[in-house]
């Protein structure tokens, strides 16, 4: 930015005249850099040197994995917290490219943080800046380093800086209604349309923004993106990656006319569970469906929508979510029982489609 003053002396015997001065302003280097990063490692690292010291946009601290603990191979995961046109990104390593100095590896992108994208590779020495250009300049949320080098078999660095594109948009995940806030608004849009697919006549345009994992269908992913940020938000204890089995089974096979069939739905060796959801498509000539009965769901927010699909075909969404911090499912349990009314005699045969468990950090298991 150019800029002109006007300045004059003024000293004990009197002022001077009044003389134009133009400056121009530098322009600011992390005029484009993401701010609100977070990051994890698929190692330990350092008490009081976290990762979080590789985001903070403090030059002067650095991150550690722990000491005296091989750590490569390791995966670095970038949350920005955001979803950009990804330009590049700079890694600062030691001063002194002293022990956990990366040096080389793989580079990932992805929306979701299970559909993985190479964007290239690095081989880095020395000290000095090291910049990555991502040359495709893809659109994500989250970026993974995949370690397989590093001085001392660490991993450090004082700082990393993500740009997006000059000029580009950052997308807040989980604003659909695009206020720039995530809040009970979006929430309440993402009740409306659980269970929407892409060819469904409201999935074009600013609902599509909400498909998060881009799977052309708004499930317990996109959901959870609302639901972890409402009533103060999840809280940051660590827990292990969401992991577990769900298994859907009717008690018996056939069903007469005007019989309440009904569907099991239990989970075995759940863990950190905050979320889940799945299709089940039915012939509505054959089935009504009555309701779901909760029984190991704990405080999880039921958002099950039967819907009617504009190609002409139906399906149940049973889908849980988490508002904020609550307990997770854990362990083997029963979670709930799907009822259905049978309208004529018939052998009960349901394919259960895009099933998915859901942790507070947006791991995903696919069943």
């Amino acid at each position: 930015t150019t800029c002109t003053f006007k300045v004059r002396a003024v000293n004990a015997t009197g002022v001077s005249e009044w003389t134009n001065v133009t400056a121009t302003t530098k322009s600011d280097p992390l005029e484009f850099a993401i701010h609100g990063i977070k990051g994890e490692t698929t190692c330990p690292n350092q008490g009081g040197q976290g990762v979080n010291k590789l985001f903070n946009f403090d030059e002067g601290d650095a991150w550690h994995t722990k000491w005296s603990t091989v750590a490569v191979p390791f995966d670095l995961i970038i949350d920005l917290n955001s979803v950009n046109q990804l330009d590049k990104f700079q890694y600062l390593p030691r001063l002194d490219a002293g022990n956990g100095t990366l040096g080389k590896g793989t580079v990932y992108y992805s929306m979701d943080k299970s559909d993985w994208h190479e964007a290239g590779t690095f081989d880095w020495k020395g000290s000095d800046v090291k910049t990555f250009v991502f040359e495709k300049q893809p659109v994500a949320r989250y970026i993974k380093l995949s370690v397989v080098s590093a001085t001392g078999q660490y991993g450090s660095g004082r700082e990393l800086y993500v740009f997006k594109v000059p000029g580009s948009e950052s997308y807040i995940p989980g604003d659909i209604n695009q206020d720039k806030l995530v809040d009970e608004n979006d929430l309440t849009s993402y009740m409306n349309y659980t269970g929407l697919r892409r060819g469904d006549s409201d999935f074009e345009g600013y609902i599509s923004k909400g498909d998060l994992n881009e799977n052309d269908l708004i499930d317990a992913y996109d959901i959870s993106a609302v639901a972890i940020r409402m009533e103060s938000g999840v809280s940051s204890r660590q827990v292990p990656s969401v992991a577990g089995e769900i298994t859907i089974t009717p008690s018996k096979k056939v069903y007469s006319e005007g019989e309440t069939v009904e569907i099991r739905v239990s989970g075995k060796g759940l863990r950190s569970v905050n979320a889940l959801s799945f299709a089940l498509p039915y012939d509505p000539q054959a089935l009504e469906y009555v309701g779901t009965e909760m029984t190991g769901m704990k405080e999880m927010r039921n958002l099950t929508n039967d819907r009617l699909h504009t190609n002409g075909t139906k399906a149940l969404y049973p889908t849980f979510v988490n508002i904020g911090e609550k307990p997770y499912l854990e362990g083997d349990a029963e979670l709930m029982t799907i009822k259905f009314k049978a309208k004529r005699k018939q052998k009960i045969d349901l394919n259960v489609l895009d099933g998915m468990l859901v942790d507070k950090n947006l791991n995903t298991v696919k069943f």
